[in-house]
């Protein structure tokens, strides 16, 4: 049963494949990131936003480079979140890595369900454009990448 939890928890992640981890930092250096930023009181999007940096910085002069790169970006961050979740799994049994997988499952719907409603707010105005699907994109790798940092923080004593 726990372990079907976590396979669902997958299974609401996108997934087309295996995505370039180059997209982003290696995962190590994310976690670093954030650990340091929840020592000194910072706030984790900061290490979001810089783990995503390639990706922000096409949006004005390549959007569909921006685009495909932020599609990647979730694919990586959702690669992070499993091997997140293998860490807990080890370090703290099934049943921790089962409570773990139903937070980052409904803490990844809340996300997406955010940004869908930015998207369908923006759509109210006007017909999508390559800049509402960028936003769109940006937001779901960055909602994935918030997911990563809470699942860190919340693992980070089981080391």
């Amino acid at each position: 049963m726990k372990r079907l939890v976590f396979i669902g928890v997958l299974a609401l992640m996108p997934s087309t494949g295996f995505a370039d981890d180059a997209v982003l930092p290696p995962q190590e250096q994310v976690e670093t990131c954030l650990m340091s930023q929840a020592q000194s009181g910072g706030p984790s999007i900061s290490c979001i936003n810089e783990a995503q940096g390639s990706c922000i910085q096409f949006i004005s002069d390549a959007p569909q480079a921006a685009l495909l790169c932020f599609l990647d970006a979730q694919k990586v961050w959702t690669n992070y979140i499993g091997a997140r979740m293998d860490f807990v799994l080890e370090k703290g049994g099934d049943d921790l890595a089962a409570v773990a997988g139903i937070e980052v499952k409904f803490d990844l719907l809340q996300n997406k369900l955010q940004c869908q409603r930015m998207s369908e707010l923006t759509m109210l105005r006007a017909a999508p454009t390559e800049q509402t699907q960028i936003t769109a994109a940006r937001c779901d790798a960055t909602a994935n990448g918030l997911v990563f940092a809470k699942l860190v923080a919340q693992s980070e004593n089981l080391k």
